[in-house]
């Protein structure tokens, strides 16, 4: 798998996104950019993470994360429905995408450049 994925959902006014990166890292849910569930882990078969959306009274909700054979699906689980997250990119498109480990290559860079002087 890559090195993480994010799924994002913008939900009754809030904003709720699910971070699931390397096995070390763990699985997120963020609800308006603030962490409210975490387990530790990567997903394998189906995990299902619970919290609450800040409202008043607090309305709780599920996240459930499946693995399908490398695929991991997302969706969020809230009053009786259930509604499919969109994977986004793990950086926003208006900056330049993160460098892929193992393919930046500096020293030769450098060794252009002073052949060019």
């Amino acid at each position: 798998m890559a090195r993480g994925h994010r799924f994002h959902l913008d939900q009754d006014g809030h904003s709720i996104s699910v971070e699931v990166g390397r096995p070390s890292d763990g699985i997120e849910v963020l609800v308006d950019g603030k962490v409210v569930a975490y387990r530790r882990g990567r997903p394998k078969g189906v995990m299902v993470l619970t919290a609450e959306l800040p409202e008043e009274p607090p309305r709780p909700f599920r996240i459930v994360v499946e693995d399908m054979g490398g695929e991991l699906f997302c969706a969020m689980e809230a009053s009786g429905s259930r509604f499919l997250m969109p994977q986004v990119p793990l950086w926003h498109p208006a900056q330049e995408p993160p460098p892929r480990a193992g393919r930046a290559r500096p020293l030769r860079r450098l060794r252009r450049l002073l052949r060019r002087l």
